[in-house]
């Protein structure tokens, strides 16, 4: 599958590209590691109204879908960082 090509306004790109360099980091690593966190967090909400619907019908306490969300994302992260 091909990447798409990406444009951004240009006056939006180098304010992102002078914010990420006073950060000391790369504009395009930082973009695709925001990127990838925002995948993240709607994965998480997609995942968060999936239990709490299930949680509903089942009878479990919203507390136990939240810490089921929180669960599933530390596996996540520990798998990417052994990646």
């Amino acid at each position: 599958m091909t990447q798409p090509a990406l444009t951004l306004k240009k006056k939006l790109w180098a304010e992102f590209e002078s914010e990420a360099r006073r950060q000391r980091r790369d504009p395009q690593k930082m973009l695709t590691d925001y990127m990838r966190e925002c995948l993240e967090i709607w994965e998480d909400e997609r995942l968060f109204r999936e239990m709490s619907r299930q949680a509903r019908r089942s009878g479990l306490k919203e507390e136990d879908a939240v810490e089921i969300v929180r669960e599933v994302r530390r596996a996540r992260k520990a798998h990417r960082a052994k990646a």
